[in-house]
């Protein structure tokens, strides 16, 4: 299984969403969706929403809250 995180980066009522065009393959191509990626090893779930959010965006969160967890199974590709 792919360990992952997926954030929803919102200020005053707003969502940042990010718009998947530029890899050929890629599940989620074409979709707009949240920030986020795979854990490298030995990171923790938060470390890696704070890494990939840094990456993605250029912004450092300075506060989040974990709302759940997730499983996406797909005959596709590999669970995450």
């Amino acid at each position: 299984m792919r360990l992952t995180t997926l954030c929803y980066l919102e200020r005053d009522g707003a969502y940042l969403m990010l718009h998947r065009v530029k890899k050929k393959v890629d599940p989620n191509k074409g979709k707009w969706i949240g920030v986020g990626g795979g854990l490298e090893p030995d990171e923790t779930p938060e470390e890696c929403a704070l890494r990939e959010v840094r990456e993605e965006t250029g912004y450092t969160m300075l506060s989040w809250r974990c709302r759940g967890l997730v499983t996406f199974v797909s005959d596709l590709w590999e669970t995450e």
